[in-house]
């Protein structure tokens, strides 16, 4: 029988405890698999830190069977007061039968999708105990979408987990989208559980805005190979930090704010005069002392609204796409990224190459015209000097995404130097194909951070995709100074190689990748096709087979940058 060890951690501050409860689990060591899951142990220390320091109190367990666990969940349930934030992490097996999502303890007997409901314990049921305790807010975490030595005993395929129905009060986060399965890692910590902790530190962001903000980054840095999924349902909003304030409803954009006619005619002459610059006005003093603790908040909610409408009217302007609705967008809109965006579409619109910022001659050293040598009778210019900026359509946005980008603006305007912020936001316009944006943003986290390979590895891949090759192999170098093995940068460079031409380099950067993370279908699909440029045929038509069949969807995006 796999060891028991269960803990419980009341958070320090006086009250809090009682309001703020969770229940981690971690099952990594199962009688039934070959190997102990690498992740849930120090996934779970690494949020139980941290929702220690948001005043939740905490009770953790290992390698839990079902009596013990069952045991876990009644106590945590019984502590749970009316009103109270009740949240519950899982990370290892989990098997959805029926429709239903179960989690499995470390003495299951499963051989038939009956025996995960007699062995399993329904994750619904957890949730409609929560309920009956008056739980003023569920929030569920699940990291336990896995290939696992139950399931393939009576089905062809692992069905990962059951998409459930949004439920009141309720938020819940599955490390993994519905119905797929997660690449295991065999690092301490996992990508989703790092990103996870990030955002939960984030101290303006709601709880729906920091598991949101985690589906996305995990999304993004896995390139799409593993996309968490939100299940939000009717929630009043709260924050994990205990300080969080609802933000007030915005009432005007930023630019109004200063003006004095909103005001009683009677204040005026008062704020007037404060404006000047008086600097002693003991009355006025005292009186604004409140409002100007709270001033800085509405500020930042008027600029949150502001941006969300700039955006309404990008998105109306991009629509319908003339050169009168790009120009009165401009206008009213001269500076920012969405002005540059619609820039560089107004002068698609008017048949201009490029926008007039772009300089003429990218790389100084380029040949002289005339004499027009071949570009291979370069001495192996393993990197194509001079970048073809990739192309792409701008995208519109989704509500979602407005609110997700004016939290990340808030941010930075907040603190200029959060490096965090500006990583983010980067992650969040190379999403969407933006990548002049994303490489700014870049460029701002690492002025502000240098040693993050995590950065330096995403403006490699943006560079890559905007073919300039040359950064792009630097940073993707640096990336692995700083932290070798990283599988995301080999992956990298091995694309930064292989739209080089430099086949053998490409495909000795993709064997360390898969042999670090065999599953990773990225490597697989570039693999295969360097393989099939050398003539090697069978090796191709293997890798490229196994990458399919991880992700249906991996052809599509090479084929988006010009690989096939």
């Amino acid at each position: 029988m796999a060891s028991v060890s269960l803990t419980s951690t009341p958070a320090t501050a006086g009250g809090v405890s009682r309001q703020r409860q969770a229940l981690l689990v971690a099952n990594a060591v199962y009688p039934d698999s070959d190997a102990a899951l690498a992740t849930p142990p120090g996934d779970l220390r690494l949020l139980a830190e941290e929702l220690k320091r948001k005043g939740f109190a905490v009770e953790t367990g290992e390698n839990l069977d079902k009596a013990a666990l069952q045991a876990a969940i009644d106590r945590f349930v019984r502590k749970v007061e009316t009103g109270a934030v009740a949240l519950v992490y899982f990370a290892g097996y989990g098997i959805q039968a029926g429709r239903r999502n179960y989690l499995v303890p470390v003495d299951a007997r499963i051989w038939s999708e009956p025996d995960v409901q007699r062995d399993g314990i329904a994750l619904d049921t957890v949730l409609a105990d929560l309920d009956r305790r008056g739980a003023g807010a569920r929030i569920l975490i699940l990291d336990a979408a896995r290939r696992n030595p139950f399931e393939r005993r009576f089905r062809s395929f692992s069905a990962g987990l059951a998409e459930p129905k949004p439920g009141p009060r309720t938020l819940e986060l599955q490390s993994a989208a519905p119905g797929s399965v997660l690449v295991e890692t065999r690092a301490a910590t996992s990508p989703f559980a790092t990103e996870l902790v990030r955002q939960i530190a984030v101290p303006e962001a709601s709880a729906e805005q920091a598991l949101a903000a985690t589906a996305e980054a995990v999304a993004r840095a896995s390139r799409n190979q593993q996309k968490p999924a939100l299940i939000a349902g009717t929630t009043e909003p709260f924050g994990f930090d205990p300080a969080w304030v609802r933000p007030a409803a915005p009432m005007a954009k930023v630019e109004d704010r200063p003006a004095p006619a909103a005001r009683p005619p009677e204040v005026q002459p008062k704020e007037g005069a404060a404006k000047e610059g008086s600097s002693k006005e003991p009355p006025a003093k005292d009186k604004a002392a409140k409002p100007t603790a709270t001033l800085q908040d509405k500020d930042i909610d008027a600029m949150v609204a502001a941006e969300e409408e700039t955006a309404r009217e990008f998105n109306a302007a991009m629509a319908k796409g003339t050169k009168g609705a790009l120009e009165g967008f401009l206008k009213r809109h001269p500076s920012g990224p969405l002005a540059k965006t619609a820039r560089a579409e107004l002068a698609r619109v008017e048949g201009t190459a490029r926008p007039p910022r772009e300089p003429e001659k990218p790389v100084a050293a380029a040949p002289p015209p005339p004499p027009a040598p071949a570009p291979a009778a370069e001495p192996a210019p393993s990197v194509p000097s001079p970048p073809v900026p990739w192309r792409s359509p701008p995208k519109t946005y989704s509500m979602a995404e407005l609110q997700r980008k004016a939290s990340l603006d808030a941010r930075i305007t907040r603190n200029p130097r959060d490096a965090t912020a500006f990583y983010e936001r980067g992650q969040f316009h190379a999403q969407r194909d933006d990548y002049p944006a994303a490489i700014a943003d870049f460029d701002q986290a690492i002025r502000l951070e240098p040693s993050s390979p995590e950065a330096l590895n995403n403006r490699c891949w943006v560079r890559a995709i905007n073919n300039d090759l040359r950064k792009a192999l630097s940073d993707c170098n640096d990336a692995l100074k700083l932290k070798p093995g990283f599988v995301d940068a080999l992956d990298s460079r091995g694309f930064v190689n292989l739209k080089a031409d430099a086949l053998q380099a490409a495909i000795q950067d993709y064997d360390a990748a898969l042999r670090l993370a065999p599953t990773h279908s990225s490597s697989l699909y570039g693999r295969g096709i360097a393989r099939s440029r050398l003539g090697q045929s069978a090796q191709a038509n293997d890798d490229l087979t196994r990458a399919l069949a991880l992700n249906p969807m991996i052809d599509k995006d090479f084929a988006q940058y010009g690989l096939r």
